[in-house]
């Protein structure tokens, strides 16, 4: 998986695990500083170089500006959405919408802010539908990750909530948009906010030389 190097100890596991599960919504409050503080002092670390830390990894993902979320269309063609594409097997799958994101002096279709892909898997006479919206990003700055926009997110998970269809964000990681190091699949619902420490994030890993499944009964895509 990007990014790792060693098995952690007990002692750095558990620490890393309290700060992904204090900064699940990505908002460091007095409580959650106070619940980290705890745990470190048990974990026989140094609080206040640990507290730091997460301060500025957060912050940095925070002021990251918006051109440096990568827009596939825009910035690296279509070379992220073909390699997405091409994990959903033709035989099985249909693709119903493929947004092209164009726009002039502020005028854009209002698809363009649906999901980049929309998809329908073909069982016998039956068909489901599935959304994906399509993130690459060059590097992780620190241990946070910021994987959309605030607007973004809220989009798609209102997308969902509109149309009843699975949504997900296919987010790559490192490589180039056409062969990234590593690849996630997020449902848009899982996160309140759009920036993630990286072990909320690796939940959702996915091998980068496998097909996807979508389990139409459960609405996972993997």
């Amino acid at each position: 998986m990007l990014g790792s190097e060693s098995s952690p100890s007990l002692d750095q596991k558990s620490l890393e695990n309290a700060k992904a599960s204090a900064l699940i919504d990505a908002n460091f409050t007095a409580k959650e500083e106070t619940f980290i503080r705890d745990t470190v002092i048990q974990s026989g670390n140094d609080p206040e170089k640990i507290i730091s830390k997460i301060k500025e990894d957060l912050k940095a993902s925070e002021d990251e500006p918006k051109d440096e979320l990568i827009d596939v269309n825009a910035k690296a063609g279509l070379d992220f959405e073909k390699f997405i594409v091409m994990k959903f097997n033709k035989d099985y799958f249909v693709i119903k919408q493929w947004a092209g994101d164009k726009f002039v002096e502020g005028r854009y279709a209002e698809s363009t802010l649906d999901p980049d892909l929309q998809l329908e898997l073909k069982l016998g006479n039956k068909r489901y539908p599935v959304a994906v919206e399509c993130k690459w990003r060059s590097n992780i700055k620190g241990d946070f990750i910021r994987f959309a926009s605030d607007g973004q997110l809220e989009r798609y998970q209102a997308f969902e909530t509109r149309t009843k269809i699975p949504t997900f964000i296919a987010l790559g990681v490192g490589g180039s948009p056409s062969s990234p190091d590593a690849l996630y699949i997020i449902p848009v619902s899982a996160f309140k906010k759009p920036i993630q420490h990286m072990d909320n994030i690796n939940k959702y890993w996915k091998p980068i030389d496998k097909d996807f499944f979508f389990d139409q009964e459960k609405g996972e895509l993997r």
